[in-house]
């Protein structure tokens, strides 16, 4: 599950570029890139600021992160 990608996908889908979001959240804009990018992997405080201006729950970007991007098995 990559949720950097879905927050990409969800934040792009909602007519967000990364300026406006990291405005609205008050995350920084390498903050957001690296979440973005898969480099590291949100806190879940985080996850709430962007789940709420995206106006969605955390669990809305988990499930759209299994369902798009599922787990790789080993």
């Amino acid at each position: 599950m990559d949720v950097g990608k879905a927050i990409r996908d969800l934040r792009v889908k909602a007519g967000y570029s990364q300026d406006k979001l990291v405005a609205q959240t008050g995350i920084s804009r390498s903050q957001l890139y690296f979440i973005e990018s898969g480099r590291c992997v949100p806190r879940i405080e985080t996850m709430e600021k962007i789940a709420s201006v995206l106006n969605m729950r955390v669990s809305d970007i988990i499930i759209y992160a299994e369902a798009q991007y599922p787990s790789k098995s080993s």
